[in-house]
């Protein structure tokens, strides 16, 4: 259930409490609210984070927390003498809430865009990481198959793997970019697309071993053996991919170091130094988990129940062995290994707001903070041939608005076009 329909649907059910009932509930939660204000002002003091982004966004959260504990409690004040007027405003607000939050973060984007239509309906458990054509999955002889059915005139330039984000299929590069689609301009460039999807509930580092095992065989082939295909990543998909590149960097790597074997890759709104949107899940999480009252602490223990994919999304984490440090004790583990200094790569990401304040910047494309997409731009793709062009930050734009931009689109063909 999404979060503003299960508020909505708290409201309409405690709007028809009684009197007494209110008022037992505007006590419970102005001291439960001010508690966990309280618990956040303390996380946000301690000495590993207290000077950082987060540290700061948790004493701006545990300030509103208190402010929202009075206005609560005056709210349901009023509540408890009109008790259905009230929270007719209260669910209206609800209503207004969900779709200032659409129009910020969502407006004219295309679902598709952002969300792979083969996930409907389907049990994650059954997913399988695979190649993709045509709506389905395929072996690698299917991929060659239909490669060498191709007229050689309109893939001259061989293949370009495409990795998509989290619960992102093929139909991401299907259905964005302006003014063509993605997979359209690919096309008339003369590329021949592999798709990818994998299980959106695995850990990273397991769908990345799983691109490892399908490149292996890949760039063994004799169809693809010489192609030094291109990639095209976004989201998600580029801490898988690098994840994959990592692997290949270990002894006795089946095919060696991909550096070899891999041209360009471009990244799309990366989250390399993870996502604050997981990381607060955790952190409220715990707070909730604390708080000495059993159906707030049950919260807290079913918020701490997410797949792994989004925990490894914390903080970024591409190798097995670092899923096994403590969560609190991600900060400041070096999540990057080296694995593109060899690669040819551009990065391309957002920025919803054009502020350098601290919300400004830890708020970000509104799903990855500023420092975790900007993490890698000096030390590794300003670093590379032609440094002023390997780094491109667009403005106005959010996670998923990115995907649409012409500006992107452009940036994304000028490089595939050299």
């Amino acid at each position: 259930m999404e979060p503003f329909k299960l508020a909505d649907w708290v409201l309409q059910g405690t709007g028809k409490l009684s009197t007494d009932t209110l008022n037992g509930l505007r006590s419970f939660l102005h001291q439960s609210m001010d508690w966990s204000g309280d618990q956040l002002e303390k996380l946000s003091d301690q000495p590993m984070i207290r000077e950082s982004d987060v540290g700061r966004a948790l004493y701006q959260a545990s300030r509103g927390m208190k402010e929202g504990a009075a206005a609560t409690s005056d709210a349901l004040s009023v509540a408890a003498g009109a008790t259905g007027y009230a929270f007719e405003v209260a669910r209206k607000s609800v209503a207004d809430s969900d779709r200032t939050v659409e129009q910020i973060l969502f407006d004219n984007v295309a679902v598709a865009s952002v969300a792979g239509s083969s996930f409907a309906g389907v049990t994650i458990s059954k997913i399988q990481p695979s190649f993709r054509l045509n709506g389905e999955n395929v072996s690698l002889a299917d991929i060659s198959e239909d490669y060498r059915r191709q007229d050689r005139d309109s893939v001259k330039r061989g293949p370009l793997l495409l990795i998509p984000g989290l619960f992102c299929d093929e139909s991401l590069w299907s259905d964005s970019g302006q003014p063509e689609s993605f997979a359209a301009m690919v096309r008339n460039l003369g590329y021949y697309p592999v798709n990818f999807r994998f299980n959106p509930g695995n850990p990273i580092p397991e769908n990345g071993r799983a691109l490892f095992t399908m490149l292996n065989e890949f760039f063994a082939h004799e169809d693809f053996y010489e192609s030094r295909p291109r990639v095209l990543s976004y989201s998600q998909g580029g801490l898988i991919l690098r994840a994959a590149i990592y692997l290949s960097m270990q002894p006795g790597a089946p095919v060696g170091d991909y550096s070899r074997w891999l041209d360009h890759s471009i990244f799309i709104a990366s989250p390399d130094g993870g996502s604050y949107i997981e990381k607060l899940g955790f952190w409220i999480g715990l707070g909730l988990s604390r708080v000495p009252l059993p159906v707030v602490s049950i919260l807290g223990a079913i918020g701490n129940e997410r797949s792994d994919a989004m925990k490894d999304l914390s903080h970024g984490i591409i190798r097995e062995e670092d899923r096994a440090v403590h969560h609190p004790d991600r900060y400041g583990l070096d999540t990057y290994h080296g694995e593109l200094d060899n690669i040819p790569g551009t990065q391309i990401f957002s920025s919803i707001s054009n502020k350098t304040e601290i919300w400004g910047s830890w708020f970000g494309d509104g799903v990855v903070e500023d420092t975790s997409l900007r993490m890698l731009s000096d030390s590794v793709f300003r670093k590379k041939k032609n440094p002023e062009d390997r780094v491109h930050h667009l403005e106005g734009l959010s996670h998923f608005q990115i995907m649409n931009s012409p500006e992107t689109l452009k940036i994304v063909k000028r490089i595939l076009a050299d």
